[in-house]
This record gives structure tokens, C-alpha cells and sequence, in this order.
């Protein structure tokens, strides 16, 4: 069985993002430290062109 944990992260809503933020990264070592692994993203939030605003990372761990 699989515990799940989600952290939401603001993208700003644009079709372009900028790539400068690593803040993904430093969250996905975060859970990663504390023996979480990244299992994928869902958008969680929609800008109204379309573009994502929020996403929410998603983190496993076997119990």
C-alpha cells in the first residue's frame, strides 16, 4: 500500500513559462531526502486563457 502526499506550486498561468524557478526541484529533493518519490503533476488550477496556474506534485511512499 502507497501513501500519497501533494504540494501545490503556483506556474503562473501562462503558456510560456519561465524556467529560470527551480522551486520544482528543490521540493522534489525535499520529499526525496525524506524518502518520498515524485510520482507525477495534476493541474490544479487554470489561468482563463487555458494556461496552468497551479499544479500539485505528487509524492509516494510505500507503508
Amino acid at each position: 500500500m502507497y501513501q500519497y502526499r501533494y504540494e501545490t506550486l503556483y506556474t503562473g498561468g501562462g503558456f510560456w513559462m519561465d524556467n529560470a524557478s527551480n522551486e520544482h526541484r528543490d521540493i522534489i529533493d525535499r520529499y526525496a531526502a525524506e524518502g518520498w518519490r515524485y510520482a507525477g503533476f495534476v493541474p490544479s488550477r487554470f489561468s482563463g486563457e487555458g494556461g496552468m496556474k497551479e499544479i500539485d506534485l505528487i509524492f509516494e511512499k510505500e507503508v
